[in-house]
């Protein structure tokens, strides 16, 4: 078992050397560390042989190196060695190509020439001139070559390929051009150049030098670079044309490849290194250090069978000590041995980690112990003492011991004396048991309890728990007590539930105490949430109910009730001024459009006048037969009936006070709103087109209240057309009505000054107009009321590239919304004292043809007398 880690003091923090030395002596008397002994020189060994192998390796490629910069350096100075041969020889056959051009004797000049260029270089095979039709006028050989080989003839055209294309190119280019290496019988590979000859500019023939590969190779490479290296002239296709070794050198590890000026395309050198293998000195020091390292390994091995039995001896020690260790420190229970002077002598792992000290720390101290309290010292010493004389209680000790970090722990000592295997009592063992947590435990539940009444005390809602089996009220806070007493009956009040009737049938064994309890909210609970009305009270409360178990086990259920009467009110309140502020908004917007119904209604009434007027005078004049006088009169009752309806309309869109949800068609209140909208859309000459898509469900609506919203916005989206001065078809609004399977929107579009960036955050917002006359409450009352019809209202601008063209202003209403019911007043009666507010379902809906008009401000102007 491992021990545990010593700590250090941080009033006396210890030397960081001698912090270090205790945990390398801690570390050497583990079980690694005998196998880094067992492994350390192996590792060793093991790094010096890759160092060695290493060391070795790096000199290989040193000497490698060296090499290839070697050959590398005399490989490119014979490159240039060849190339300067090379030009010289090229300017003695141009100095031959311009003595043939520049004097009648050209060609006697041109042999003598030849002879002594060929006497100069061995590796000139042949010189010939050819004419401007690549005829063959002048040869001269190598006296090297045999007699009786005829390889050009004079008079007649070139018969070589290499030296044709050869010929065409200089031809072509006026340049000295060089053929591919090709392989000559009875010579072997040969090189050709071609020198052009011209005369006044004009192409008159060629001078051709045929060159030895083998002569290039032997007289112009120098006699120390053939002697170090293998020296072979290769073509393009690798093929070995000529080379100063016997052997073969294309294997050869130590290669460098260039090649020559100026057959740069067809002829390379390759100069190959003549290495050599480590000498049998140098491999004997390697076999030598290899053998020696095995000499090593093998004594290494005799070592590790050595410390492998001795450490297969410490581990059966080790295990039987830890066996017995494992079986002291699995105890919770701290133990502890004193010898007969009261000198701590063993302690356990447990009574460590009980005080806080380390097994060093304690064992050998002498009292007073590190763990005795100082204010408790007296104590300590006389629990001690008893204990050394053996007169410790069989209940043993209650005393309070300190920690490390200077705490205190209540603990149970119970002492029993040590018996050696003499049958000699060398001392006293203890158990020291931490009755900290329980105590602690106990005092905390009696603490928590108290906590919870309070807390439940000082609550402003009415909490309740009922036994719903035997009709008893298990809890009910102070709240709930002053207002409905120690009595169930509120608990059953506020629920809207009756007591259960098997809670009065004590003897009755055969009904279950459970019956009539809704199985689902046990199994999964969950709050119950309502809103009542408790007439004696006068108060509206919110409810929440759900079942809990008990500490006992039995289900019960819990009753939480907030005094929501404030709300309530103020809520009332709200409705009531939203109310008046609707029918401030109408009244607002008839006295806006109070000159366009002046307007509109003097024009029937007018032609009344007329009508009436010239009856008269007709029927006096006695000049009007009944028929015309009949019609006049139908005419005139016309009129009438047109002024009353405006009449009529006016006064129900005004006198509308409190909400009222209806089924209506989107066409009627489209319908009705337009008889409004268009006395003002006539007076500012706008023109409306109204489109209502096909097959719309009939909303379950105010329809006082969404015309409101719909005059409004239909007022608004006219006053910004005309303020902003549109003309011709510009001059209009549009009406927008679609539905999908949710909901229908309404859509006002205008092409007026659109609404600005900073304002549309706000548009909604109560009193706030950008309007120098407004008041700022249209927009606001109309999202109240689309709100109302769980629809929402929103405005966006239409833009025209990058300049403002108009603002849309559209608005939601579902279908499947279901009607909002008002709270129920406190004031009607009730048939239990209580009200629970409840909402009904929507009527099932029907659905309308679609209807399309256009509205033009010249429309209903003309009043026929």
């Amino acid at each position: 078992m491992k021990r545990p880690h010593r700590a250090s003091s941080s009033r006396h923090p210890a030397p960081f050397a001698l912090e270090w030395r205790m945990r390398f002596q801690a570390f050497m008397r583990s079980r690694s560390a005998d196998r880094l002994l067992l492994f350390g020189p192996l590792l060793s060994l093991v790094l010096f042989l890759g160092a060695a192998a290493a060391l070795v390796r790096y000199t290989q490629q040193t000497e490698l190196q060296r090499e290839r910069d070697t050959l590398q350096r005399d490989s490119e100075w014979a490159q240039q060695r060849m190339s300067l041969e090379m030009a010289l020889m090229q300017e003695q056959v141009q100095s031959m190509a311009n003595a043939l051009e520049s004097s009648p004797r050209g060609p006697a000049r041109l042999e003598a020439m030849a002879r002594n260029f060929i006497h100069q270089h061995q590796s000139v095979e042949l010189i010939y001139a050819t004419d401007a039709k690549a005829r063959v006028t002048q040869t001269v050989m190598n006296p090297g070559l045999p007699h009786d080989l005829k390889l050009l003839q004079a008079g007649k055209p070139l018969t070589l390929a290499f030296s044709e294309r050869a010929y065409a190119q200089a031809q072509s280019s006026l340049h000295t051009t060089y053929t591919l290496p090709y392989l000559l019988p009875r010579v072997g590979w040969v090189v050709e150049s071609v020198t052009p000859v011209l005369r006044d500019q004009q192409f008159v023939g060629t001078v051709n030098a045929v060159f030895s590969v083998d002569g290039l190779l032997r007289g112009a490479v120098a006699q120390e670079l053939s002697s170090r290296y293998a020296v072979a002239l290769i073509n393009q296709n690798q093929d070995v044309l000529a080379s100063s070794a016997s052997a073969e050198t294309g294997m050869k590890p130590l290669q460098y490849l260039v090649a020559l000026h100026p057959f740069d395309a067809g002829l390379f050198m390759r100069v190959s290194s003549y290495h050599t293998a480590p000498g049998w000195g140098v491999r004997g020091l390697y076999w030598a250090v290899f053998v020696l390292s095995a000499l090593m390994l093998w004594m290494l091995w005799g070592t590790w069978r050595q410390m492998r039995q001795r450490l297969l001896t410490q581990e059966s020690l080790t295990r039987e000590t830890a066996f017995r260790r494992a079986m002291e420190n699995s105890l919770s229970t701290g133990m502890q041995a004193i010898d007969l002077k009261g000198r701590i002598s063993y302690v356990n792992l447990a009574f460590c980690k009980m005080t806080g000290f380390a097994e060093e720390e304690l064992v050998g101290r002498a009292p007073p112990h590190p763990y005795w309290p100082p204010r408790r010292s007296a104590e300590m010493a006389l629990a001690l003492q008893q204990t050394l004389d053996g007169l410790a209680p069989p209940s043993g000790f209650a005393l309070k011991m300190r920690r490390k970090d200077g705490s205190e722990f209540d603990a149970r000592i119970y002492v029993s004396a040590l018996i050696d295997a003499r049958e000699r009592q060398t001392g006293w063992i203890t158990s020291v048991t931490d009755i900290t947590e329980p105590t602690r435990i106990r005092q905390e539940l009696a603490a928590s309890h108290e906590r919870f009444v309070a807390v439940l005390e000082g609550l402003d809602a009415a909490v309740s728990v009922l036994a719903i089996d035997r009709n008893e009220q298990l809890f009910a806070n102070k709240l709930y007590r002053q207002w409905f007493g120690a009595s169930a009956h509120g608990h059953y009040l506020l629920s809207g539930q009756d007591p259960s009737p098997y809670a009065l049938q004590d003897g009755d064994d055969n009904v279950d105490a459970y019956a009539g309890l809704p199985a689902g909210e046990i199994i999964n609970p969950s709050a119950q949430v309502h809103e009542i009305h408790v007439a004696a009270l006068e108060r509206w409360f919110d409810v929440r109910l759900r079942y809990i178990q008990w500490v006992d086990g039995r289900v019960v259920q819990m009753l939480i009730a907030t005094d929501v009467t404030a709300r309530h009110q103020a809520e009332d309140v709200a409705r009531n001024q939203e109310e008046k502020a609707q029918i401030t908004s109408r009244l607002i917007a008839m006295g806006e459009m109070a000159s366009s119904l002046a307007h509109e209604l003097n024009q029937p009434l007018t032609a009344i006048n007329n009508y009436c007027s010239g009856m008269i005078a007709r029927i006096k004049g006695q000049s009007m037969p009944p028929q015309e006088l009949q019609a006049a009169l139908e005419k005139t009752a016309r009129q009438a009936q047109r002024a009353a309806a405006v009449i009529r309309r006016v006064r129900d869109f005004v006198k509308k006070s409190e909400p009222h949800r209806i089924a209506c068609r989107v066409q009627d209140v489209v319908q009705n709103t337009l008889e409004l909208a268009e006395i003002d859309l006539r007076r500012r000459n706008v023109r409306l087109f109204t489109h209502i898509a096909p097959g719309i469900p009939t909303l379950w609506a105010d329809p006082i209240l969404i015309e409101q919203v719909l005059l409004n916005l239909l007022r608004n989206a006219a006053e910004s057309v005309d303020k902003a001065q549109r003309t011709g078809l510009a001059r209009s609004i549009e009406l927008h009505i679609d539905a999908d399977p949710r909901q229908t929107t309404f859509s006002v579009k205008d092409n007026g000054t659109g609404v600005p960036e900073d304002v549309l955050p706000h548009l909604f917002e109560a009193f706030y107009t950008t309007k120098s006359e407004g008041l700022g409450i249209g927009l606001n009352i109309c999202r109240s009321i689309i709100e109302y019809h769980h629809g929402r209202l929103w405005a966006e601008n239409q833009y025209n590239q990058d300049g403002l063209s108009g603002c849309v202003f559209s608005f939601t209403l579902p279908f499947e919304a279901t009607p909002d019911a008002a709270p129920p007043n406190a004031n009607d009666p009730a048939e239990v004292g209580t009200t629970i507010s409840t909402s009904r379902s929507v009527p099932p809906t029907t659905t309308t043809p679609a209807t399309s008009s256009f509205v033009s401000p010249s429309d209903h102007n003309q009043t026929n007398p």
